[in-house]
C-alpha cells in the first residue's frame, strides 16, 4: 500500500518531474556547450636527488623531499613566481586568473612534482608549464641548474683533483716498486718517508674531491631538477557534458522528489485514491462521486450517469444501514463551504425519486440557500416563511409552499426570504412539526444545511434527523476539519452521523464505462466500416464468450476466415445470422 502510495504521487505530479529535470539539463546542456575547448600540458621535475642519479638513496632525504614538494606545490601558485612568469611571457592576465589555471600533482613515490596547465591555447599551455618550472627551479636555493659558472668550476675542479690523485697513486706504486733494488737502510728510509707524504697528499686530494663532488651531484632534497618538460598537447581535455547534464537532471529531479513529498506531507485535504476504501477517520464511506466539470455541473435524470451510480451507491448503503426501518428524515452537511453538498443532495433526491420514492428537497440552508437555482425554480416563499408564521392554529394547519422540480415525485421547499438569525427558527418547535407534517407525505424528506464549522444551524438539524450524511471533498476538504465536524456533530446527543459521501473524486473506470460514449461506445466508433469483426466483437454482438465464438468458427456455425493466428468474422454474414435467429424467434 505505501509503494502504490508514491507511486499515486509520482504519477500525479509527474509534469512536474518531467519539468524538473528537463530544465536543469537543458540549461547545463546549453551553457556547457558554449563552452571553448580546454588544453591541458604537464612538466614534471624532480624534488631532491633522483633515484636514477643517486645508487644509494636515504630513506631521510627521501622523506624531506616529499615534504618539500607538497611546499613546492602551493609555492608555484603564489604571487610571485605567477607575476614573474607573466611579465616573462607578456601574459594579460591577473596572478590569480593564471593560478586557477595551474594543477599539481605530488607522485610522493618517486619523488617527483607534475605541475599542469589549463588553457584553450595548446602552445600557450605548454610554454607556461614550461616557464613555471623553469621560474620554480631558478627560486630554488640548490637546484643543480642555480650557477651554471660556478657548476662548471667545480667540474674543473673535480678533473684536476682526479689527476692529482692519479699521478700520486702511480708515484707511490713506482717508490714501493724501487724499494726491492735498495740495500741500505738509510735510503729504505728516505723512500718510506716520500711515501707516506704522498699518501698524506692523497688523502687531502680526497677529502677534497668528495667535497666538489657532494656539492656537484646536487644531493641536496631541497634540490630541484627537470624531469620531463611539457609538450603541446594533441587533442581537449574530453568533455564532461553527458555526466553535468546528468548530474543537473538527478539533481532537479530530486530536489522535485523532495519538493513533491514534503507538499504531500504538509498537505492534510482528504485525498481519494482507492475505490476499495471502505472507512475514512473512522466514518464509513457510503459512496464516492467522481468530480464534474463546472459546464456540466447541472442535475441530470440519467440513470446510468457516473453522479446517478454514486448516489445509488449512497442511497443502497444508507438503505442497508436498516433495511427494516428505512431513514426517512436524512440531513446532508459538510465540514465548510464549497464542498458541493447541495448539488450532492439535489442528485440524490433524483436518483431516490427515480426508484419510485415520494422526495421533497427542503434547503435549510437559510443563510445561503442554492437548491431552487439546482432546481431552476425561484426562491418566493419556502422554509423561513413557513417557521416564522404564527397564524397557523395547530400543527396539521402548515401552508407549505412546495413546488415541482420537473422530475416525477421529486418536490421542493426552498428556503424562503433571508433572515438575521435563522437559528432562532430552527429551535422553535415548529420545526419537529413541519418535520412530523412532511413525514405523512412524502417517504423521504432530504434536508440541505449551513456548514458544520459555521453557525450551529447543523447540529440542530441534526439532532432531528433520523440520520446525517457528512460530505467531503476529494483534495479540498482538511483531514482535520473533518476531524472537527465530526466530533461536533457525535457529541450532541441524539445525532446519527452515518458516514461520508466523498464529492470530486478522481475517476478510475467503474460506472463511467456504461455511460454513452464511452469506452465501449469509443470502442464500436474505432471500428468504422471495417467488413468484419475479431472475436471479441463478435463476441459480444451475439452475447457469447471470446472461446464459444472461436468454436464457432471452427465448425462453421459463424462465417469467418482464419488469418494467421486469427479469426476474422464476416460483419455482413454475423448480421443475417442475427436477423434469422430474430426472425425465428417471432414465428415461434
Amino acid at each position: 500500500m505505501e509503494i502504490r502510495r508514491y507511486l499515486r504521487v509520482i504519477v500525479r505530479w509527474w509534469w512536474l518531474l518531467v519539468l524538473s529535470a528537463i530544465i536543469p539539463m537543458g540549461g547545463s546542456y546549453y551553457f556547457t556547450s558554449q563552452q571553448p575547448d580546454f588544453y591541458q600540458a604537464k612538466a614534471t621535475i624532480a624534488v631532491g636527488a633522483s633515484l636514477f642519479q643517486n645508487p644509494d638513496p636515504d630513506p631521510w632525504q627521501m622523506n624531506l623531499s616529499n615534504t618539500l614538494a607538497a611546499a613546492y606545490a602551493e609555492l608555484v601558485k603564489q604571487g610571485p613566481v605567477t607575476e614573474a612568469v607573466i611579465q616573462r611571457l607578456g601574459l594579460e592576465r591577473s596572478p590569480e586568473e593564471l593560478a586557477a589555471q595551474i594543477g599539481t600533482n605530488i607522485r610522493s613515490g618517486a619523488q617527483l612534482l607534475e605541475i599542469s596547465v589549463t588553457d584553450t591555447n595548446p602552445e600557450a599551455a605548454a610554454l607556461i608549464a614550461n616557464v613555471l618550472v623553469d621560474e620554480l627551479i631558478r627560486r630554488s636555493p640548490a637546484s643543480s641548474g642555480g650557477d651554471p659558472q660556478q657548476q662548471e668550476f667545480v667540474r674543473g675542479q673535480l678533473e684536476e683533483l682526479q689527476t692529482k690523485i692519479d699521478n700520486v697513486n702511480q708515484h707511490i706504486s713506482e717508490l714501493t716498486a724501487s724499494m726491492a733494488e735498495l740495500a741500505s737502510a738509510s735510503e729504505i728510509a728516505v723512500v718510506q718517508d716520500r711515501i707516506a707524504a704522498l699518501e698524506e697528499a692523497k688523502l687531502t686530494y680526497q677529502a677534497t674531491y668528495a667535497e666538489l663532488l657532494n656539492s656537484y651531484s646536487a644531493e641536496s632534497p631541497n634540490a630541484l631538477t627537470l624531469f620531463d618538460p611539457a609538450v603541446v598537447p594533441q587533442w581537449p581535455i574530453p568533455s564532461k557534458t553527458k555526466l553535468i547534464v546528468a548530474i543537473a537532471g538527478a539533481t532537479g529531479l530530486g530536489l522535485a522528489l523532495g519538493a513533491i513529498f514534503l507538499m504531500e506531507y504538509l498537505d492534510t485535504s482528504l485525498r481519494w485514491e482507492d475505490d476499495g476504501v471502505l472507512s475514512v477517520l473512522e466514518m464509513p464511506v457510503l459512496g464516492v462521486v467522481p468530480r464534474v466539470p463546472r459546464r456540466k455541473a447541472s442535475l441530470s435524470g440519467n440513470p446510468l450517469g457516473a453522479m446517478a451510480a454514486g448516489m445509488r451507491t449512497v442511497r443502497t448503503r444508507v438503505f442497508l444501514m436498516c433495511p427494516d426501518h428505512p431513514f426517512n428524515t436524512l440531513l446532508l452537511t459538510s465540514p465548510s463551504t464549497s464542498e458541493g453538498k447541495s448539488f450532492i443532495l439535489a442528485n440524490l433526491a433524483v436518483v431516490m425519486a427515480s426508484a419510485g420514492n415520494r422526495v421533497i428537497a427542503v434547503d435549510a440552508d437559510m443563510r445561503s440557500p442554492s437548491l431552487h437555482e439546482l432546481f431552476d425554480l425561484p426562491n418566493v416563499d419556502g422554509l423561513a416563511d413557513v417557521l416564522s408564521n404564527r397564524s397557523d392554529d395547530g400543527e396539521d394547519s402548515f401552508l407549505v409552499p412546495i413546488q415541482e422540480t420537473g422530475f416525477d415525485n421529486l418536490y421542493l421547499l426552498s428556503a424562503g426570504r433571508l433572515l438575521a438569525d435563522p437559528t432562532n427558527l430552527l429551535t422553535s418547535p415548529r420545526l419537529p412539526a413541519l418535520l412530523e407534517f412532511l413525514r405523512h407525505q412524502w417517504d423521504v424528506i432530504l434536508i440541505d444545511s449551513p456548514s458544520v464549522l459555521g453557525p450551529p444551524d447543523a447540529t440542530v438539524l441534526a439532532t432531528v434527523s433520523e440520520g446525517t450524511i457528512l460530505v467531503v471533498s476529494a483534495g479540498q476538504t482538511r483531514r482535520e476539519m473533518v476531524e472537527q465536524a465530526r466530533d461536533r456533530l457525535t457529541a450532541q446527543q441524539g445525532v446519527n452521523l452515518l458516514g461520508l459521501a466523498v464529492n470530486r473524486a478522481k475517476s478510475h473506470g467503474g460506472y463511467d464505462d456504461y455511460r454513452p460514449g464511452s469506452r465501449k461506445s469509443k470502442r464500436e466508433r474505432k471500428r468504422g466500416d471495417r467488413a468484419w469483426l475479431t472475436l471479441s466483437e463478435a463476441g459480444e454482438r451475439l452475447g457469447i464468450g471470446k472461446d464459444r465464438a472461436r468454436q464457432w468458427c471452427k465448425s462453421g456455425r459463424l462465417p469467418a476466415a482464419r488469418k494467421g493466428l486469427w479469426w476474422r468474422v464476416d460483419r455482413e454474414g454475423l448480421e443475417r445470422m442475427i436477423e434469422d435467429v430474430c426472425v425465428i424467434e417471432a414465428e415461434a
